[in-house]
């Protein structure tokens, strides 16, 4: 295989991955609390054509910038304005997310869209009541009295956070747990996907695009290498 097919293979299994990536991210545009991913190569097209394709990774990194706030009215919907995450409790262990589309499960306790129990002060929260109220910095009221304080977290470095699928984040990396600074609780609200629905199609058609070019990349050098045989044929 020449150098031109080389670049050109190599181009559409970087394009595959990066397309993959985009068309996830333009899935979940309506997921509360999802922060979309962008592709990441570890190689320059150059180094890459001296190894193995297999031996350049294509990977994705989490974007954490907070979506737009959306007003619901739902006393149950909460949204973290600033850094920072809910803590739900789950069958393999705790896990984090920024989704705040809570409920309330037969038992009175609030868990999170997927079922999962939301935290506060390291314990579920149960509410058996009709008048809830959240202040800013997490503190929950029911009918008036005090029920506990809803946990919110941040850890000093978020590329330790990996993807789990429903919104949830685990450790990757061993982190401590540290309080927000500035951050706030939003009753009523929810945080929508961080997603640009414009920004994804650009990248969506650039990827396209660069997927046309590498195909023609290998068919020209393909046909001039049918022609060479053809015409060494012939003399």
């Amino acid at each position: 295989m020449g150098t031109s097919q080389n670049l050109g293979v190599a181009g559409l299994f970087r394009q595959e991955k990066r397309y993959d990536i985009i068309a996830n991210n333009l899935s979940n545009i309506q997921t509360v609390g999802y922060k979309k991913d962008v592709p990441v190569f570890h190689r320059v097209f150059s180094e890459a054509l001296s190894s193995s394709l297999a031996e350049d990774p294509v990977e994705s990194v989490t974007v954490f910038q907070q979506g737009d706030l959306q007003a619901t009215g739902n006393q149950l919907d909460m949204a973290i304005e600033g850094e920072g995450f809910f803590k739900v409790k789950t069958p393999n262990g705790i896990r984090y997310s920024r989704a705040g589309n809570f409920a309330l499960n037969q038992d009175g306790v609030l868990i999170q869209s997927n079922g999962y129990p939301v935290l506060g002060s390291g314990r579920e929260i149960t509410l058996r009541g009709t008048n809830v109220v959240v202040d800013n910095d997490g503190t929950v009221s029911l009918d008036g009295k005090n029920q506990g304080k809803i946990d919110m977290v941040t850890f000093p470095d978020l590329n330790g956070l990996q993807k789990e699928g429903q919104t949830l984040f685990k450790l990757a990396t061993e982190q401590e747990e540290i309080q927000p600074q500035q951050s706030q609780i939003q009753q009523g609200n929810l945080e929508g996907s961080n997603v640009n629905a414009l920004e994804e199609m650009i990248q969506m058609i650039d990827s396209l695009r660069t997927v046309q070019f590498c195909t023609k990349l290998i068919q020209t050098e393909d046909d001039m290498n049918n022609k060479a045989v053809n015409d060494l044929a012939k003399v």
